[in-house]
């Protein structure tokens, strides 16, 4: 595979270089605006919905099909690989409602490692972590969390931040492959027309905004089968190894060249 760069892993400008495309997005313009303002109304009441209703099937249906109508379209493959007795998902990142996409599908918990807290760490749809900053005292708690009978699985990206999807991943911390056995990766990739992603520095906030202008961002959810840790392999070899499984399935670079 074509070895690619870390700078080729993101998007620095929103905006299409082709003049062609550029002139698209002048004359969509118009229409972007007139439907964000109308999703962020309608995504006012997707958020009361979910608040109202119970965590039950019903309501990730419901709340799909709205965000459907905000323009996010969720797509799933080999859905009957996912074990529901498994208590972690790992998963590349490239958005940031990446988590909210992979809950509508199955019912997990993301825990909120940095940023926001209180009333918009809970609205975004994180699991707030009361306990000192560092990987090492977020890891005691998890690993508590996930041998708790009756717990919703978690959901971690090992990547700590958001890449374009396209070249490769970051490379995994290994502290996320050490808190439970087996672990089930999912491998995520995102589309969208016109305009980037994501650009390095963008809030949420503005993510968001954009993902509202434009007509529709695709979220296409692969589930691979469960990996279990064999004897006498490492953390970071275990970690290494799902990093590979991930990137085949994708079809990039598991370790892009600096």
């Amino acid at each position: 595979m074509e070895s690619r760069g870390i700078e080729d892993m993101f998007d620095f400008r929103r905006f299409p270089k082709d003049g062609l495309l550029l002139l698209l997005v002048l004359l969509y313009a118009p229409v972007g605006v007139c439907l964000m303002l109308l999703r962020i109304f309608i995504g006012v009441h997707v958020f009361l919905v979910s608040c109202a209703l119970p965590e039950r099937f019903l309501r990730r249906f419901l709340v799909r099909i709205m965000c459907s109508v905000l323009g996010m379209h969720v797509r799933q493959n080999n859905p009957l690989s996912r074990d529901k007795n498994t208590k972690l998902y790992i998963c590349n990142h490239v958005t940031e409602f990446d988590h909210n996409v992979i809950n509508l599908l199955a019912p997990c918990s993301t825990p909120q490692t940095g940023g926001s807290t209180g009333f918009v760490c809970w609205a975004r749809g994180f699991m707030e972590m009361h306990s000192a900053p560092g990987q090492t005292a977020l890891a005691e708690p998890l690993q508590r969390y996930c041998s708790t009978d009756g717990t919703q699985a978690l959901l971690l990206f090992p990547e700590e931040d958001t890449t374009n999807g396209r070249a490769g991943l970051l490379k995994f911390s290994s502290w996320p492959f050490s808190l439970t056995d087996p672990i089930q990766p999912v491998a995520l990739r995102v589309t969208r027309p016109l305009l980037a992603l994501s650009t390095p520095g963008s809030s949420w906030l503005l993510e968001l905004l954009w993902t509202f202008f434009v007509p529709c961002t695709v979220y296409h959810v692969s589930w691979l089968p469960p990996v279990s840790r064999q004897d006498g392999e490492s953390v970071q070899e275990f970690a290494s190894k799902i990093q590979e499984l991930l990137a085949r399935e994708l079809g990039v670079v598991s370790h892009p060249s600096d």
